[in-house]
């Protein structure tokens, strides 16, 4: 397959341009095959007393602009888990949540009621306490970002009372909601009294972002638009002061380079090309952590600025462009890709069994029987520039060509712009690194403030994936989940690539404490962090 697909690529031109697509990112999953791992020379070297970690924060993907930090409302990554707190805090797996900003938790037999009891005398780093009042405020608030992952507003519309009296907050259920407590320790609180006044549809880009408030055991010292920013301690953090003294995160359109600059001792991927590279420097150490990361497409149904696309409505031409795609070689770009059919893992137990079939006889075909002009030019958005992406895009584009397709592939520069808002393409390539198999489903639902703008709002999913996040027995789960997949490969508004597992990277000058395990780099975990150093 690799030889095939070298030969694919050898043929294609360089179809993506590096300009936006219009006018917008990229499980209960999370161990690590190589917990608490150091390089022989950081076990060797002695600490530096305080000493700098140096981290990237990547804008090749679209999510991230260099002007100001990214919103921990939409992925988690190291830099913004240093600043800012949830309630609590999960394990590598990301449950079993333990308390952090919440001193503990009551939850009624019924499930329908959380009273969550904050810990006293708690501060944000502008020296203003930090209460139950802010946890409210940023319940609501998520409700209504523009910018908000799924996981959280699946959670948090099951709310129906919020109730604050002193340091205790009362959350009332509707309905139970099984994974409420492992959402809740991902949710970052923010300061109601820096942000009450900002608009919730624009509030990822608030000058906020250049200069927060935080409430994690680091904060803001210096932004340097267009090159990095700096983190200093918090000195009103109340937990164990960490040892690393200041951290630099430098703004990088890609982490090869960051590394091989000396400019990245933490890094995450998947790509082959990502891999490959740090594999093959001796001064990191490889940590394989098996996470429910998702590379997949998705069909966009209403057109440029929400105008009705029909093209892409016509079902006959998205089976057409599925049948044109040979998911199984693109899979070899990957070092660890499995070919996915569903938002269910072949792995896993629900999975209904189902293959799409690549058959190019059939795609043009079906694309001849669909009515659809070939003249008309089949626009592809995708927001990853590393080289593997764009080898696969590129494979994309030949497969497509040769079903009949006329193809423009465009590498966004604000993904989450170009793909919800602006929406000036026909097929969007995106990953998900997902909190859960649920998440995957989410997208399907009329009330996710991004993908309705995409798939139209339908309803049909809306019922289903409530009952799957009311279930707790395995096998009340599989049932939900076996209807779901038979729904999702009917409607094929997403059409599922492969899942793919996940890399961190820990360079020698890192000395990780004993027993430190990795979880999914996009969301949050305990990482021991006040107890890593920086070797001499």
């Amino acid at each position: 397959m690799k030889k095939m697909l070298a030969a694919i690529l050898a043929t294609t031109l360089v179809v993506a341009s590096l300009v936006g697509c219009g006018s917008s990112n990229n499980g209960t999953t999370a161990t690590t095959a190589a917990s608490g791992e150091t390089t022989a020379d950081s076990e060797a070297a002695a600490a530096v007393d305080g000493g700098t970690l140096k981290l990237s924060v990547t804008t090749g993907d679209g999510s991230t602009t260099d002007d100001k930090i990214p919103t921990p409302w939409y992925n988690r990554i190291m830099a913004t888990n240093l600043m800012f707190r949830a309630l609590f805090i999960a394990d590598s797996d990301l449950t079993n949540p333990q308390p952090d900003l919440a001193e503990s938790v009551e939850i009624s037999e019924d499930s329908l009621v959380y009273t969550i009891t904050m810990k006293e005398g708690l501060k944000w780093s502008d020296g203003e306490a930090l209460t139950a009042e802010d946890v409210q405020w940023s319940i609501e608030t998520a409700l209504q970002a523009a910018t908000c992952n799924s996981i959280y507003t699946s959670a948090f519309k099951n709310i129906s009372e919020i109730a604050v009296d002193g340091n205790t907050i009362t959350l009332t259920l509707s309905t139970p909601y099984a994974s409420m407590l492992d959402v809740l320790a991902q949710f970052a609180i923010l300061p109601k009294h820096s942000l009450e006044n900002a608009d919730p549809l624009t509030l990822e880009s608030d000058a906020f972002w250049t200069a927060p408030v935080c409430s994690g055991m680091y904060m803001m010292d210096e932004l340097n638009v267009g090159n990095y920013f700096t983190l200093k301690v918090n000195e009103n953090y109340e937990g164990t002061a960490p040892k690393i003294q200041s951290i630099i995160c430098y703004f990088v359109s890609d982490y090869i380079t960051a590394a091989q600059a000396g400019n990245a001792d933490y890094v995450f991927g998947n790509a082959a090309d990502l891999v490959e590279a740090l594999e093959g420097m001796p001064n990191y150490t490889e940590h394989e952590v098996d996470v429910l990361f998702y590379k997949y497409f998705l069909f966009n149904m209403k057109g440029v600025d929400g105008n009705e696309n029909e093209a892409m409505q016509n079902i006959e031409v998205r089976k057409a462009i599925i049948e044109a795609i040979d998911r199984a070689t693109l899979a070899t770009l990957y070092p660890t890709a499995t070919v996915l059919n569903s938002g269910v893992p072949n792995s896993n137990e629900a999975y209904n069994g189902f293959e799409y079939t690549f058959d190019a006889e059939a795609a043009k075909a079906d694309l001849a029987a669909s009515g659809y002009d070939t003249s008309r030019t089949l626009k592809i958005c995708y927001y990853n520039n590393d080289q593997t992406s764009i080898d696969l895009i590129n494979a994309v584009v030949y497969y497509l060509e040769q079903a009949g397709f006329t193809v423009e592939a465009t590498l966004s520069n604000d993904g989450t712009t170009d793909l919800f808002t602006t929406r000036n393409y026909d097929i969007g390539f995106k990953g998900k690194s997902a909190f859960s198999i649920d998440e995957w489903y989410t997208e399907y639902m009329s009330t996710d403030a991004l993908f309705a703008n995409v798939f139209g709002g339908t309803t049909e999913f809306d019922e289903l994936v409530a009952d799957l996040f009311k279930a707790v027995d395995a096998d009340e789960r599989n049932a939900v989940l076996t209807e779901l997949q038979a729904k999702e490969q009917e409607a094929m508004y997403k059409f599922p690539v492969f899942t793919v597992g996940t890399y961190v990277f820990t360079s020698d000058k890192v000395i990780l404490p004993e027993g430190v395990t990795f979880c999914n780099p996009l969301y949050m975990c305990d990482l021991d962090f006040e107890n890593w150093e920086i070797a001499q």
